[in-house]
């Protein structure tokens, strides 16, 4: 058993996002698979990117912003989820006065998997 407490963990800064590494494939014993809490600023924006290898799945606590995925623009509301395959062109943007936040669950993660066109 494990009990993981968020607030004893620490933010990261990233490309126009802030993220906190819940779990990861030490916690877990499960090679390239982590658990992280994403947060977009309000106003802010994730840039477009993609992985070469990892899948990712998101779990969203609300619906304050956007997606642009392979060129198409979708929203997602509390308790939808998504699953980001290899070379999914994606973006988030957070066009609302709110925090956007969400949990992203990563599968086959490589340190270095991120590419921008």
């Amino acid at each position: 058993m494990k009990i993981i407490k968020p607030e004893e963990k620490d933010w990261f800064e990233g490309k126009g996002y802030s993220k906190k590494v819940l779990l990861d494939e030490d916690d877990l014993g499960l090679p390239g698979v982590w658990v992280q809490e994403v947060l977009i600023k309000a106003g802010g924006t994730a840039s477009l990117h993609y992985h070469k290898k990892q899948t990712e799945i998101f779990y969203f606590f609300d619906s304050n912003g956007y997606w642009l995925i392979n060129g198409k623009k979708f929203t997602f509301g509390t308790g939808d989820a998504l699953v980001i395959e290899p070379n999914d062109r994606h973006e988030v943007v957070n066009d609302t006065k709110e925090e956007y936040r969400y949990l992203c669950f990563k599968q086959n993660y490589e340190e270095g998997d991120f590419y921008e066109d």
